[in-house]
């Protein structure tokens, strides 16, 4: 694979104390293994015809100086602070990878190069945070695979610089004018705006809601002892279309998100699996709820602790609690994880015990209102039918995490990825929890299911039958 390089001139440069977000996803990186990639996320771009090599590595230069996060460098000073610098010009690395006179393969390729750069470690603290690949048939430029580290972006950073760099290669292509920058908080402003005011009251009121939460929340989610033995992680994945119009279904039967159809469906699941009566996970917050937080090229994400009461006489009720819970969560996720740090060891001297929170509920679809995945008449044989397509198979493993749920969307399925440790769930129970997260979500759109039925409806009982608290 030849080496590259796009030259870049940036502009604006400065040094400042990181944001909530760079801290955040410093912190979860080095408390794991930072040797270890840390999910990098990716994303490609098809390049228009007419285009050459050249012309998309000045394409790659000018993406780098629209986006300030692209240029950081992250240092950590001996007491722990963390700081991000802008350069303003430099060179970036760029590979490029020739399929030959036909271009054949290419979608394959891109698969098998995001395997390779989506785990590759980084040195945030001299290396550029931004790896592009060109994939080419004999010169002619035919997409370009990003990945980044996920200190400079997450999910939807990711998707925001896919959009601007396919916005900037279309009007090379025809000739326009490179499209202007969209207008966006840049990291150094995003970390000025809180400590302003508003972002400090905006900080405050979400470590009060950990703080709120931590009092009550369980001690673990995983009573039962785990298998002797280091932790071991593995992950499997479930495409299911039924799942998606189950989920959406109910999303517009109870005029609630799909967030909380799918986290009451996951908390119900987990419950009968682990025997708890109440789910506590760490909801994913976009942290994108101000018009110049949405376009940005960053990483913003933080988790956000739920408390989810499983009793009820009907799913609806957990449903009803979900909706409230992840609308609290969603409006609290911005804050400084090294302050939290602080308040979950005073609660645990306070409590007398350690806190486990180790289950993660991340809901990445893009797409989140029900008629656009419901088209047409959506009746219980259409699900039904649609269930017998259902896929569940083995995932690479990317989270250290006891739980960690990902969904995502594709354009006809519901993509759920459960991450786990072996010691607490095994190869068959991830796929017993994700079948039976679907199975739920099916049941529950034709009739009411009582959450105290769950076990008995997905098979699911708690490990070595320990009892139900």
């Amino acid at each position: 694979m030849e080496r590259r390089s796009a030259e870049f001139t940036g502009q604006s440069t400065g040094s400042g104390p990181a944001t909530c977000g760079q801290v955040s996803m410093w912190l979860d990186i080095t408390a794991k293994d930072p040797s270890e990639a840390f999910f990098n996320p990716s994303g490609e771009v098809e390049v228009p015809a007419g285009l050459t090599v050249e012309d998309v590595l000045d394409e790659l230069g000018a993406l780098m100086c629209r986006h300030e996060s692209l240029r950081t460098f992250l240092t950590e000073d001996a007491a722990g602070r963390l700081t991000q610098t802008v350069t303003s010009a430099g060179r970036l690395p760029v590979d490029l990878a020739d399929l030959g006179p036909d271009g054949d393969g290419l979608w394959a390729a891109l698969a098998g190069r995001r395997q390779v750069v989506e785990r590759l470690p980084w040195d945030l603290s001299a290396e550029l945070p931004l790896r592009p690949t060109v994939f080419h048939r004999a010169g002619e430029p035919l997409a370009v695979l990003l990945s980044i580290a996920h200190t400079a972006a997450d999910g939807g950073g990711m998707r925001n610089l896919v959009a601007d760099l396919a916005a900037m290669v279309e009007a090379r292509a025809k000739g326009l004018v490179r499209p202007a920058p969209p207008t966006a908080r840049q990291p150094l402003e995003q970390a000025a705006y809180e400590r302003s005011d508003e972002g400090g009251r905006r900080l405050a009121g979400a470590l009060d809601h950990w703080r709120a939460r931590l009092a009550t929340v369980p001690p673990t989610m995983f009573p039962a002892e785990g298998e002797p033995g280091p932790p071991s992680y593995h992950a499997a994945v479930l495409f299911s279309r039924a799942a998606d119009l189950a989920l959406n279904l109910q999303a517009r039967r109870y005029d609630v998100s799909g967030t909380a159809i799918l986290l009451g469906a996951t908390g119900l699941v987990l419950g009968a699996y682990t025997g708890m009566p109440v789910c506590a996970v760490q909801l994913i917050c976009a942290n994108r709820t101000q018009e110049p937080e949405r376009r940005a090229v960053a990483c913003m994400i933080q988790g956000a602790l739920v408390t989810l009461d499983l009793r009820g006489e009907s799913f609806g009720d957990v449903v009803t609690r979900a909706w409230t819970a992840s609308l609290r969560a969603y409006r609290n996720g911005l804050y400084d994880k090294r302050e939290l740090r602080r308040i979950i060891q005073e609660t645990e001297e306070e409590r007398g015990v350690r806190l486990d929170l180790s289950c993660v509920f991340n809901d990445m679809r893009e797409e989140t209102r029900p008629e656009r995945r419901l088209v047409g008449s959506v009746d219980e044989a259409a699900v039904l039918q649609a269930l017998r397509d259902s896929l569940i198979r083995p995932e690479p493993a990317v989270e250290q995490e006891k739980f960690a749920l990902y969904a995502e969307d594709t354009p006809e399925m519901l993509r759920l990825t459960l991450h786990a440790d072996a010691r607490y769930l095994d190869a068959g129970a991830l796929r017993d929890v994700l079948s039976g997260i679907e199975r739920l979500l099916v049941e529950s759109a034709f009739g009411e299911i009582r959450p105290a039925d769950v076990g008995t409806l997905t098979g699911i009982a708690p490990p070595r039958g320990e009892a139900t608290a």
